[in-house]
């Protein structure tokens, strides 16, 4: 099973940058990309569209991360409240005179 889901991967990963080849050799022509603020000079098409798509995706990645950091700290808290509420529990069961 994982040497199945090894082959994928790398079946994936290799018809990704056969895909990303065709686009750049087939996306040319020079583009100027005006910001408002700068004005970057002329490149292919394809290297525009590739390095938004490369910020968006490292853009995901650090918000996934803050988001998941958050919800660690959540978890580490709400693992301490309930440590002390069960402390608390089984003191006050062990002074129960029954």
């Amino acid at each position: 099973m994982q040497l199945l889901k090894r082959g994928l991967m790398l079946i994936t990963g290799i018809l990704a940058v056969a895909l990303g080849g065709m686009f750049t050799v087939q996306n040319t022509e020079k583009v100027p990309l005006d910001l408002l603020v700068v004005q970057l000079p002329p490149q292919a098409l394809a290297i525009w569209i590739l390095l938004a798509l490369a910020v968006g995706v490292l853009l995901g990645l650090l918000s996934s991360a803050l988001l998941l950091m958050g919800r660690g700290a959540e978890v580490r808290r709400l693992r301490k409240q309930n440590d002390r509420l069960v402390t608390a529990a089984g003191s006050h069961s062990s002074n129960d005179p029954k």
